[in-house]
């Protein structure tokens, strides 16, 4: 006998450790295939491709700048003189009416005191907070879809308890029935039984409304429809690997994607107060041409080869302040995201304790409800068996009935806020679905 208890106990631990596994790998299923499916992920991506050519147009700016010119201009009047030299005779001209040129320009930056490199770094900067954004939004919509899940779960359970309501009603209601016949009751115990079986229907369309919504929801997250996703065995089980705040919360600072998304952001700021500082730093190019154009004495009519080379340093010596300003504006910037920043630990923190009150406090009415569903059980029976003898009334069967119900319905929703409340906490704490 002991043996058989033994083997029975194992058998249940393992059913338990199979539905368990079938849970997680269907959640991680509708997870898959809501990342792999969802716009809004695949927008981000296009968005972050934009970053490299950001950095590309960054980096033309460090090769030769060619261009090609054509031009002309009509000048009147034009600086003349009148030479007095014998057998010459007009004036001579110092440039013509008719003016054109064409060359190739071309100018490098040989030097600009590392602006450059800051302004690459700041675009890889903005690339990884748009990185961190991207996988927040991957986690945001992981747990929506498993709010969903276990949403689902739930509301299957408890239409399978509100329809045992409905089948223990008309139970109820058939023997208030027979006692009507026997003269034991009256007709306004059957009208109430009747009103209590109709209130239970109402309260299973209600529930599969609601059951309905999440399905539609979740069938727009994952891509198809969800209704045969779920298996019909699947139970409120979420295992998360915490065991008090403390580890939650040390966990939630290193991997919480709101965190790092906000860290990213404050790494970018600090570039662009670099960056801002710089603006008063000279540079140093050079530049060159190569054209043909008339002007040239003394044919200035006739088109000649050309060319021009050079080398510029560019200082800036007053620019009303500019660069300070935009330094400023970037300090400030940067101070405002770390009080941000600090205001979301604390959020954070605020969060995952709470949750784990919440655990602790439905666990403890768990444990009362289930305590509770056998006395409710036990005192439906006793009302059962009473007036079946004709030794009570149709009232207290129907506060047996009550009883019965509201317990469990409190168990099942101990289980499902304890479940939610262990989401939250792993979201908080980035751990992925």
């Amino acid at each position: 006998m002991k043996f058989q208890k033994i083997s029975i106990a194992i058998l249940l631990l393992f059913g338990q450790v199979a539905i368990a596994q079938n849970t997680n790998e269907t959640l991680n299923s509708l997870v898959k295939m809501t990342l792999e499916g969802s716009a809004r992920i695949k927008e981000q991506i296009q968005l972050l491709n934009v970053g490299d050519y950001r950095i590309k147009v960054q980096q033309s700016g460090t090769k030769p700048q060619i261009n090609g010119e054509l031009s002309y201009t009509r000048l009147d009047p034009i600086a003349e003189a009148v030479i007095p030299i014998p057998g010459f005779e007009g004036k001579l001209q110092f440039q013509p009416h008719n003016n054109y040129n064409t060359n190739v320009a071309a100018s490098y930056v040989i030097y600009d005191w590392g602006r450059f490199k800051a302004g690459v770094q700041k675009t890889l900067l903005e690339m990884q907070q748009q990185r961190e954004g991207i996988e927040s939004l991957k986690q945001t919509l992981a747990y929506q879809v498993a709010q969903l899940y276990y949403g689902i779960i739930y509301l299957q359970k408890a239409i399978a308890v509100q329809q045992e309501q409905v089948k223990l009603v008309d139970e109820n209601s058939k023997i208030i029935s027979d006692r009507l016949k026997s003269g034991d009751a009256l007709d306004y115990d059957v009208v109430q039984a009747q009103v209590r079986y109709k209130n239970a229907e109402i309260r299973v369309v209600d529930l599969q409304g609601q059951l309905e919504k999440q399905y539609i929801f979740l069938s727009a997250l994952i891509g198809t429809d969800a209704h045969n996703q779920i298996p019909a065995n699947a139970e409120l089980q979420y295992n998360y690997p915490y065991a008090d705040s403390r580890g939650a919360i040390s966990e939630a600072n290193v991997n919480n994607l709101d965190l790092r998304t906000a860290a990213a952001r404050e790494n970018a700021l600090a570039q662009e107060i670099k960056i801002s500082s710089m603006g008063n730093l000279p540079q140093l190019s050079a530049n060159a041409a190569a054209g043909i154009k008339n002007g040239y004495q003394p044919n200035i009519d006739a088109w000649r080869f050309n060319t021009l080379l050079g080398v510029k340093l560019s200082i800036p010596i007053y620019t009303g302040k500019r660069s300070a300003y935009n330094t400023q504006i970037a300090r400030i910037n940067l101070d405002a995201a770390r009080e941000n920043t600090a205001a979301q630990k604390t959020q954070i923190n605020r969060d995952i304790e709470n949750a784990f009150n919440d655990i602790k406090v439905a666990s403890q009415k768990r444990a009362l409800a289930e305590r509770n569903i056998f006395q409710a059980e036990y005192g439906l029976k006793l009302a059962k068996i009473r007036l079946t003898n004709g030794v009570s009334t149709p009232l207290e069967i129907q506060t047996s009935e009550t009883a019965v119900e509201d317990a469990k319905f409190s168990l099942l929703q101990y289980d499902y806020q304890i479940i939610l409340s262990k989401l939250e906490i792993s979201r908080l704490s980035g751990v992925k679905l």
